[in-house]
């Protein structure tokens, strides 16, 4: 088991990363702005599948690596803290993205297409697989086998990522042009860079 601490710090972070959008939210948003909620929730249901498959990848690609580095563990949290920084500082300076709304196809599209789509949006982001390389292993405990530990975080992210990318899909409409203006994108920005930087920094030293 993951030992509480390290759980409810995990479930905390998960959280703030989740609520901040990003490349996922803003399709499930556009989506349900032109289709409504239901093409908007389906289209989740093909991002939630990525995401599936991303955990897996992550935990059979994880667990193996922090059984063989034994002591040298703390080492690699380090490089990911690291990582996490240099994210913060990308996504601080990322400058102002216009978001086309017109990329759907202007007939109502069908389930699979959606389904399909939101698999692809997710699945294809260069950022992501390394990211959770990053991310995962702050949470867990040396001192108890890695598997269990990564299966359990695998689902949490799973479970939190769905219920707040879903909260965005059903308020579509409202939240629509707060996402998409040039002020809201800035602060979007600049909150997940402190977010992601101050979390870096604040697990590395942590570590020592």
């Amino acid at each position: 088991m993951v030992p509480i601490d390290l759980y409810l710090g995990f479930i905390a972070a998960t959280f703030i990363l989740c609520i901040i959008p990003g490349p996922v939210v803003t399709w499930l948003v556009a989506t349900g702005i032109r289709f409504g909620p239901r093409a908007s929730l389906t289209g989740l249901a093909g991002t939630t599948g990525a995401l599936s498959l991303h955990m897996v990848l992550t935990v059979l690609g994880l667990a193996p690596l922090l059984a063989a580095l034994g002591p040298w563990t703390v080492a690699l949290k380090l490089v990911g803290a690291a990582y996490l920084i240099w994210l913060g500082i990308q996504s601080w300076r990322a400058p102002y993205d216009p978001m086309d709304e017109d990329t759907e196809p202007s007939s109502r599209p069908t389930i699979d297409l959606l389904l399909r789509r939101g698999f692809l949006i997710s699945v294809t982001n260069p950022k992501t697989l390394a990211f959770y390389a990053a991310f995962f292993p702050q949470f867990v405990s040396p001192a108890a086998p890695a598997t269990p530990q990564l299966i359990i975080l695998a689902v949490t992210f799973i479970a939190v990522s769905t219920i707040s990318d879903g909260a965005y899909a059903v308020g579509a409409g409202a939240l629509a042009p707060w996402l998409k203006s040039r002020r809201a994108q800035t602060i979007r920005n600049k909150v997940s860079g402190a977010v992601l930087a101050l979390a870096g920094l604040g697990l590395a030293f942590s570590r020592r």
